[in-house]
C-alpha cells in the first residue's frame, strides 16, 4: 500500500524465497520447453497455471495462453463443427487462471489484460465481473487496474455513465482519500457534461455542486491529495471554454491604417506596424479564432465599406491541409485607385457572428455576436514623390503572405475580453459565473491557509 515502509526480511523469510525461487526455476524450465516447441496439451497449461499462479507477471505465460487457446480453438473447428458450450469451457478455465493469479497479485498487468482478451472473445458473461472487482476493491479501493478493468466491464455491460458516476460518490463517500474515483469521476463527467445528458445540464450547475463535494473532502484533510487533483480539473472545466471564440483580429478593433499607393507618407507616424504599401490595392483582413472553425463566408461575417460589397469578399482558410478549415482566416479588402482621392479616411466595421453557420470541428456553433472597426487613411500618389526614396513599409503582396502550420495551446481558450465590440450586451453573462465560481474559489483557499501551518 502506498506509504507503507518495507519491511527487512527475516531469514525465515529468506529460507522461503529459497524454496519459492528452486520451485519457479523448475516450473520456468518445463513451461519454456512446452513453449518452444509449441506443445499446448493439458499437462502443459497445467505447468503454465501453475507458473502464473507463483508469478502472475511472467508475461511470457500470459502470451503462451492465448496462442494455446488459440491453437485449441482452431483444432475443434478442424475436426468438428465447434459449438458454444465447448468454447466457453475453454475460456472459462482461462477466467479460473486469472483468478487465481489475481488472488496472488490483484495489481498484475498481464492477469488483468489477459481478462480483458477473454472476455473480448463474447463468449463470457460479464455478470460476474462486477462482484469481483467488489473483491478486489475491497483489499485496495485505489487500485487503478481495477478501475479501469471496471470502465472496461461497464462498456460491455452498456451501463450508464449516470450509474458509474453514483459508484464513485458511494467509494468517495466511504473514503475520500480515493484518487482512483476521482479520476473516475473526472472521465464520467467530461461524457456527461459533453452529451449534456438529463441532469447534467446547464455545466455551471453540476460543477456547482462539484465543488461543494471536493470542497467537504480538501478542508477534512488538506494533506491528502486526491481532492486536490480533482479541484485542478474543475477548475479546469469552469476556465474551459466549449464554443469558438475569436480571440484575435487584424487590424486590431479601434486602429488606424496609414497606407500609400506610391511609398511614400507625409504628415503622419510612420510605423512598420501601421504603414503600408498599397502597390497591390489591397489590405487584408484577418480573423483568429480560439480552435480550427469552419463556415466563414460572406453569409456568416459582413465586411462593411464603401469600396467592398459584402458578397465580393472571398474567406480563405489559413492551413496546411484542405479541410475547409483553419484557426486563421482571410479576406482582402480592394482599394480601386480611381476613388482614392475622393475618401481619403476610409472607415471598415467587421462584423462577427451575426449569422449562423461558423462551427469548430468539435461542433459547437459561434455563439457570440462581435464586431471591430477600423479605418484606412489613404494618401494618393503626387508628382512630389517622384525619384524620392520612401520609408520601407509592410507590402501585403502573395508572395509576402504565407501559409503556416499553427499549434493551439489550451490557454488560448480563455478570452481575453475589451478587444471586441460586442454585438450582444448579454454575452458576458455567459462568463460570469466562470469569474464568480474563480474569485470564490481564491477567497475559499485564502481562508483555508489561513487556518493551517503551511507557511511554516
Amino acid at each position: 500500500m502506498h506509504g507503507r515502509p518495507r519491511k527487512s526480511p527475516t531469514p525465515e523469510d529468506d529460507r522461503a524465497l529459497s524454496i519459492k525461487a528452486a520451485k519457479l526455476r523448475s516450473l520456468q524450465s518445463q513451461f519454456l520447453q512446452f513453449h518452444h516447441n509449441k506443445i499446448y496439451t493439458k499437462e502443459a497449461l497445467e505447468v503454465c497455471a501453475k507458473l502464473l499462479e507463483a508469478n502472475p507477471e511472467y508475461l511470457t505465460a500470459w502470451n503462451y495462453r492465448k496462442l494455446a487457446v488459440e491453437h485449441i480453438l482452431s483444432q475443434s473447428e478442424n475436426e468438428t463443427e465447434t459449438d458454444s458450450d465447448s468454447i466457453k469451457l475453454v475460456l472459462g478455465e482461462e477466467l479460473k487462471v486469472t483468478e487465481r493469479a489475481l488472488a496472488k497479485n490483484y495489481k498484475s498487468y498481464g492477469a488483468w489484460y489477459h481478462r480483458k482478451w477473454v472476455l473480448r472473445k463474447g463468449y463470457s458473461s460479464p455478470d460476474w465481473e462486477l462482484q469481483l472487482l467488489g473483491v478486489f476493491l475491497k483489499k485496495d479501493t485505489r487500485n487503478f487496474h481495477a478501475w479501469n478493468y471496471r470502465r472496461f466491464v461497464a462498456s460491455l455491460k452498456n451501463r450508464s455513465d449516470d450509474e458509474e458516476l453514483q459508484f464513485t460518490t458511494d467509494m468517495i463517500n466511504d473514503n475520500f482519500s480515493n484518487y482512483s474515483a476521482w479520476h473516475n469521476r473526472s472521465i464520467l463527467l467530461s461524457h456527461l457534461l459533453e452529451k449534456r445528458v438529463q441532469g447534467y445540464f446547464p455545466k455551471e450547475k453540476v460543477l456547482t455542486e462539484e465543488y461543494d463535494l471536493v470542497h467537504q473532502a480538501i478542508f477534512t484533510d488538506p494533506d491528502d491529495q486526491s481532492g486536490w487533483f480533482y479541484h485542478l480539473w474543475l477548475l479546469d472545466q469552469t476556465v474551459k471554454v466549449e464554443t469558438p471564440l475569436l480571440v484575435s483580429t487584424f487590424p486590431p478593433h479601434g486602429s488606424v491604417l496609414n497606407v500609400s499607393v506610391d511609398g511614400f507618407l507625409d504628415d503622419c507616424a510612420l510605423s512598420p506596424t501601421t504603414s503600408f504599401h498599397l502597390n497591390t490595392r489591397t489590405i487584408p483582413v484577418i480573423l483568429y479564432f480560439s480552435e480550427a472553425v469552419e463556415g466563414v463566408n460572406s453569409s456568416t461575417i459582413i465586411v462593411e465599406s464603401v469600396f467592398d460589397t459584402n458578397k465580393d469578399l472571398v474567406w480563405t482558410p489559413l492551413s496546411t491541409n484542405n479541410s475547409g478549415s483553419a484557426q486563421a482566416w482571410v479576406a482582402r479588402l480592394n482599394f480601386f485607385e480611381e476613388k482614392l482621392h475622393l475618401l481619403p479616411a476610409i472607415p471598415v466595421k467587421v462584423s462577427v457572428g451575426h449569422f449562423q453557420g461558423i462551427v469548430s470541428l468539435r461542433g459547437f456553433h459561434y455563439s457570440h455576436p462581435t464586431h471591430f472597426e477600423f479605418t484606412v487613411n489613404v494618401q494618393p500618389p503626387t508628382s512630389e514623390h517622384a525619384g524620392l526614396q520612401g520609408f520601407e513599409m509592410i507590402s501585403w503582396g502573395d508572395e509576402n503572405f504565407r501559409i503556416c502550420e499553427t499549434h493551439l495551446k489550451e490557454s488560448s481558450k480563455i478570452r481575453i475580453f475589451g478587444q471586441f465590440k460586442n454585438g450582444d450586451d448579454n454575452e458576458s453573462t455567459a462568463y460570469k459565473w466562470n469569474a464568480e465560481t474563480i474569485t470564490n474559489e481564491m477567497a475559499l483557499f485564502r481562508e483555508l491557509l489561513s487556518v493551517t501551518n503551511w507557511y511554516e
